[in-house]
Order: C-alpha cells, then sequence, then structure tokens
C-alpha cells in the first residue's frame, strides 16, 4: 500500500492507497462524516479511522479502532425533518456497531450489558457527541440528548412526501409532543437502529423495511394519554390519519406513538398482538419500543427467554422483567420463527385487531 502525506477538505491528511482501498486519515474530528462519505464510495466493506480520545482500547494496531463498514441494511428512513437516512452494519473498536448517516450527521450504536452509547459526529464540528442510555430508567422522565436537533414546526401531512409501498414492512414511528427537543435523529439512534439492524440481520434478511418519523401533528402527536383505555383511542386517532393521509392500512404498516410518560396506568407500553398500534415510553426499561414492535409482529411473551453468557440477559419480549438481568438485544429463536411467519404471511392480522397480551 502506498501512503502520502497531504491535505484533505483543508486539514493534514495521510493517504493511503492499495488492495483496492482508498485510506483517508486526518486528527481532524470535523472532516470525521467527510472521511465516512469518501470511504464508503469505493464500496464495501471500508475502513473508517475514527478517532476518538475518549475510548481507550489495548489493540495493538490502530487500523483495529478503524470503523469497518461491512455493508448497507436496506429500506428508506425518513427522520420527522425530511431527511433521509442510511443503516450500516459495521465494528468499531472490534465490536459490532451500528451505523446511520443522514444529513450532515453520523451516529454509532453499541451495545453493552449495562445499556447502549451513541457516538456522534457532525460535519464542521470537531466536537464529538456521547450519550448513553441505562437499561432501566424509571424515573417517569427522560432527558433530551445533548446538542439535539432542534424540532420542525407544526404540519399536518407526514414527515415527507415519499411513495408508500403497500407490500414493504413499514413503521410509522411518531414523536409525542411530549417528547420536547428530541429530535427523531437522536431516538433512532437510541432506541431503534439496533433494533432494526437485528431485525434485518437475523429474522428477515434480504427484505427492505422502511421506517417514517413524525413528529408535531396537531391532533395525532398531541393526544392526551396515561389512562386506561389511551390505547384504544390512539388506534381511533390512527385510524383517520391514516385515510386522511393515504397509508395503506395493510398487516405491513404500523403506527408507534414514543412517549415520555406512562402510556397507561402501571404500564411503559402497550400495543395490539399481530395488529397495526402501539405505545411505548422512553423512560421505562430500555427495549420498550423493541418490545412493543414485537407484539405488532406477532412476538409473544410466553416464547421469551432468560440467557447465560457471562451473565443472565432477558430477550426483548421477557415479562416481567428483572432489573438484575441485562438485556439480549435480540428476540429468542421462537420469536423470531414468529415474527418471520407473521412478515410473510400476515396469519391472524384483521385491519382493527384490539387484542393484547399485556
Amino acid at each position: 500500500m502506498l501512503t502520502y502525506e497531504g491535505h484533505w477538505n483543508g486539514a493534514s491528511a495521510t493517504i493511503s492507497r492499495g488492495d483496492n482501498q482508498l485510506l483517508i486519515e486526518t486528527d481532524d474530528t470535523a472532516q470525521a462524516v467527510a472521511l465516512f462519505d469518501a470511504a464508503i464510495s469505493t464500496g464495501l466493506p471500508r475502513h473508517v479511522h475514527l478517532a476518538d480520545a475518549s475510548v481507550t482500547t489495548t489493540v495493538a494496531n490502530d487500523r483495529d479502532d478503524d470503523l469497518v463498514v461491512l455493508g448497507a441494511l436496506g429500506g428508506d428512513i425518513v427522520f420527522a425533518d425530511g431527511s433521509h437516512g442510511q443503516m450500516y452494519d459495521a465494528t468499531w473498536h472490534g465490536e459490532s456497531v451500528v451505523a446511520t448517516r443522514s444529513g450532515d450527521h453520523l451516529d454509532i450504536t453499541s451495545l453493552s450489558p449495562a445499556g447502549v452509547d451513541i457516538t456522534g459526529f457532525t460535519s464542521g464540528s470537531a466536537d464529538i457527541e456521547h450519550q448513553s442510555l441505562p437499561v432501566e430508567n424509571t424515573t417517569g422522565a427522560a432527558s433530551a440528548a445533548p446538542n439535539a436537533t432542534p424540532i420542525t414546526p407544526s404540519r399536518t401531512r407526514r414527515s415527507a412526501d415519499v411513495d408508500l409501498t403497500p407490500n414493504r414492512l413499514t413503521f410509522h414511528l411518531m414523536l409525542h409532543d411530549d417528547m420536547g427537543d428530541i429530535s427523531s435523529q437522536h431516538v433512532h439512534a437510541g432506541y431503534v437502529a439496533w433494533w432494526l439492524a437485528d431485525l434485518q440481520r437475523r429474522i428477515v434478511p434480504g427484505k427492505k423495511v422502511d421506517l417514517f418519523y413524525s413528529q408535531r401533528i396537531p391532533g395525532v402527536t398531541d393526544i392526551r394519554y396515561q389512562y386506561t383505555g389511551s390505547l384504544h383511542d390512539w388506534s381511533d386517532v390512527i385510524e383517520h390519519y391514516a385515510r386522511e393521509q393515504h397509508i395503506p392500512r395493510t398487516y405491513k404498516h404500523k403506527f408507534m406513538l414514543i412517549v415520555k410518560g406512562m402510556p397507561e396506568p402501571e404500564r411503559y407500553g402497550r400495543s395490539w398482538q399481530k395488529g397495526s398500534e402501539g405505545i411505548a415510553s422512553i423512560s421505562g426499561r430500555y427495549p420498550e419500543i423493541a418490545h412493543q414492535l414485537g407484539h405488532l409482529l406477532g412476538a409473544k411473551h410466553a416464547a421469551a427467554e432468560v440467557r447465560f453468557g457471562g451473565w443472565w440477559c432477558e430477550t426483548n419480549m421477557y415479562a416481567p422483567s428483572l432489573l438484575l438481568r441485562s438485556n439480549c438485544y435480540g428476540y429468542s429463536s421462537a420469536n423470531m420463527r414468529h415474527i418471520d411467519d407473521y412478515v410473510r404471511t400476515g396469519e391472524d392480522f384483521l385491519p382493527n385487531t384490539r387484542w393484547s397480551e399485556d
């Protein structure tokens, strides 16, 4: 491999060419997003050297610390501000991660028994954003992510004028107004990216999955909740909204309201089993959103597992959850089969299904 010293985007850089790869290394973290774009533009897999002084490792070779982008995950992600995102399967510091590229931002989501860590890079900024989400947060409130993107103005249409595919698995994730200035990009990086990556890696490999985030829709994301019957009322709202927005009402279109408080008394989430609508809070057990999305796809409590791999962990559908155990960040083998069967056949789906296992 040939190595050259030069400049790239106004910063000193080491440029290496060989083995069908072009590597650009710079100590300027303001160039991290551009480095990522340049690397993946020549094909995958690719190494991207992202310096992060807050991460300590014992690896002998600096290249082992590279973000290794293995492949793109299929489907479209549209955030509430109308920007599009792309997810990538990757490793970083030798661990499996998910990278999400959107707008001027790059988020890297990594998992641990203690919770989820998100590292964010923004074009032109030397700051590296760090956010950690613990396994358990039952205080009834959640903090906004640092440097959260300001929310967009109120609107009555869906987040973007895009063609919805009736037969493609599609999730409409709608942030309640009580989420404040927490952006859909931060919700995605923290709570959804790992779940979607697992779904596409292990359960529906090769299939495209679409995500549409919405925010600040009068009459939809500002509805009252936290009472018995909230989910019924949310379903009524979505029935009207989907009809108004010409959104297909097939078994592959799911609607999740993401809230800060408890959807119903004593519950951090509730969804219709194999139905279309659910509500999940970011203030309870960490995998609550994954748990409720699992119900919409046919996963069951009874098929969940507790596993041991150095410590006990619970799969996504396990209930009731114990704080002593960590998250497995995935579904049990039985629930993976339930989800696969449902996605392929739509068995037992009815447009107005309103039965909950919770």
